[in-house]
Order: C-alpha cells, then sequence, then structure tokens
C-alpha cells in the first residue's frame, strides 16, 4: 500500500528527546523537514544533498544582469542568455520609460504577444531557463536585473 506524502517532500522521522526541527519548503516549494546533528547544525533533509541548502541560508548568490536597452531605440536585445540552471530573474526598470521583456527567448516588441511591458519603476519576476529579451522605445534605457 502506498502512502501519500501530502505536502512533506519526505515522511518526517519520529523525533527523540530534546531534539529540534528545521522546517522550510525546497527549490520547488516542498516542505522539507531537518532534524538537528549533534553538534546543533541542521542537515538537508534525510541525509540528502541539496545543492541549495546551506547553514547560512537557502538562496543562491544572484548574477547581477543589470544594464541599459539597445543604443537604437525599438530595437530588441538580450538581457540574459539561457541557463538550464536559472531558478528566475528579477528586473526592475529604473528608466523613466516603459521597457518590454520577452521570456521566451523572440526579440521583445512593446505591445506584442508574448512581451511583458514594464512601466517606469515596475518590476517583474521571471521564472524560465530561456533566453530573456529585453527592448524599449527611447534607447539606452537603464533597468537592474539579478539572476538567480
Amino acid at each position: 500500500m502506498t502512502t501519500a506524502r501530502g505536502i512533506f517532500k519526505a515522511t518526517p522521522t519520529a523525533m527523540q528527546d530534546n531534539q529540534q526541527r528545521e522546517i522550510r519548503l525546497d527549490n520547488f516549494g516542498a516542505l522539507v523537514v531537518n532534524t538537528a546533528n549533534a553538534d546543533g547544525t541542521y542537515a538537508p533533509g534525510g541525509g540528502a544533498t541539496d545543492p541549495a541548502y546551506t547553514q547560512t541560508g537557502y538562496l543562491p548568490a544572484g548574477t547581477d544582469r543589470s544594464g541599459t536597452t539597445n543604443a537604437t531605440a525599438n530595437t530588441s536585445q538580450q538581457l540574459a542568455a539561457a541557463n538550464t540552471t536559472r531558478r528566475g530573474l528579477n528586473i526592475q526598470n529604473i528608466s523613466a520609460n516603459p521597457m518590454g521583456v520577452n521570456e521566451f527567448g523572440a526579440a521583445a516588441a512593446i505591445g506584442s504577444a508574448g512581451t511583458y511591458t514594464v512601466p517606469s519603476g515596475g518590476t517583474i519576476r521571471i521564472n524560465t531557463n530561456r533566453a530573456v529579451t529585453v527592448v524599449s522605445a527611447t534607447a539606452s534605457q537603464p533597468y537592474t536585473a539579478t539572476e538567480f
């Protein structure tokens, strides 16, 4: 008989007296329960290796992808190349003009299907491992972007 795990990544083991647990979400949103080691540190659940887990936190160091749009107005350019290990990309439009962001690897074009229009000061989070492109109707508009 198979037992459903529900919200847990794996069924937690029984706790012993004075034992502590750490509860967190893994990279895929599954609940993970880690048991404290004798020295008070926490090992990844079930002793398995979890590359996103470190004792100081779960967030990976981001890669700065900030820049400016193309020096020619309305000309799409690559913001970030395809990356199979990317989990996401945060982008903020820090220019005074709207810009378009395409998460499918195609040329970005404001007002076109597949391109998100990000207003001045607006942000967008993209969860893709494909190439991401950016465009603005005004040349050389700045944006801040972090890939993780």
